[in-house]
């Protein structure tokens, strides 16, 4: 699993994480990310993700067992995220904090170590906006992410299903 990966899934996934019922909750749909990693300036990364009624999330991320914690809160008019999570060998440390009215839209920055780096990174800042686009497009249903940029899109969670399993996992 890449970093990019890691990190597209935690921030999709984290303002709607089993979180206190007092946190903002998306509205369903279909909902663009854009996502600016530090390490790749100038280029925006964007995923479409499917978000249902019933599950306001991308059901829990992959690794999500494999985290020692994960907080979510809200602070005033921010939600905060922190978490410890294994992947691939390492211990991934991320903070993000966020902002927005979450039904329609939010932004915000989530920075995260790595330890021991993760295929040669030791840290990474992501800036990200997201927004809804409207409702879920025909035969998608809640939990579909496609990257964009590529023919076709893809989706992450077909693609995640055809690959072989890992050694451990």
């Amino acid at each position: 699993m890449t970093c990019a990966r890691i990190l597209i899934l935690a921030l999709a996934a984290a303002p709607a994480l089993a979180a206190p019922p007092d946190l903002p909750k998306r509205q369903s749909g279909l909902w663009e990310h854009a996502m600016q990693m530090d390490t790749m300036p100038g280029y925006t990364h964007r995923v479409h993700v499917c978000v249902g009624d019933e599950l306001d999330d991308l059901a829990t991320p992959e690794n999500a067992t494999d985290c020692s914690k994960m907080s979510i809160r809200r602070e005033g008019d921010r939600v905060l995220i922190d978490a410890v999570c294994m992947a691939g060998g390492s211990t991934v440390t991320s903070q993000g904090s966020f902002a927005g009215d979450f039904s329609q839209r939010y932004a915000g920055r989530m920075r995260t170590t790595f330890a021991p780096p993760l295929h040669g990174m030791a840290n990474s800042e992501m800036r990200m906006e997201a927004h809804r686009l409207g409702p879920c497009k025909p035969g998608q249903k809640p939990g579909d992410t496609e990257m964009q940029g590529l023919p076709g899109g893809i989706n992450i969670n077909e693609m995640m299903k055809n690959m072989p399993k890992m050694p451990g996992r």
